[in-house]
């Protein structure tokens, strides 16, 4: 008896393991309630080209990237990257000496695209308005996936 007790127990207590981490994970497009985001307390918010960006606490991302919520309240990743497109020769060169420093940087020679990968997003943010100084004819990005995945 005692062991069927004890097996139940334990069952019971992986479940709601299961569960409570399943109301945690969190992806783009995902709506969360009002009652949720308050929970979190005060957001870093972030004015992007005029959308006010909020990042999430770190613990709800299994990966390097970074969630967001938008003013609607949708949740949103990002890679932490800077795309720069329509730039010159030298744009490389550009983005490794403006502050802050990327982790790394790679040109796509047949797009003339070169994205700029940060440590976190407040890094990513700081180098948008950088870059967009540096490179005023350039287009200059952060790009934010508030839309899920589709399978092919």
């Amino acid at each position: 008896m005692k062991k069927n007790f004890r097996r139940y127990i334990g069952l019971i207590g992986m479940s709601l393991a299961l569960a409570s981490g399943a109301a945690f994970a969190l992806t783009p497009g995902q709506k969360l309630p009002k009652s949720q985001i308050a929970q979190w307390g005060t957001l870093t918010v972030y004015d992007i080209d005029g959308s006010h960006i909020r990042v999430i606490p770190p613990q709800y991302s299994d990966s390097q990237d970074t969630l967001v919520l938008n003013e609607q309240g949708v949740v949103g990743k990002s890679a932490n990257e800077i795309v720069v497109a329509e730039a010159s020769a030298g744009v490389q060169a550009v983005i490794e000496q403006t502050q802050p420093r990327p982790v790394s940087v790679k040109h796509y020679e047949a797009t003339g695209i070169t994205v700029a990968t940060y440590a976190d997003f407040a890094q990513a943010v700081e180098a948008l308005r950088a870059l967009k100084a540096a490179l005023p004819s350039a287009k200059v990005g952060l790009p934010v996936l508030f839309t899920r995945p589709q399978p092919y």
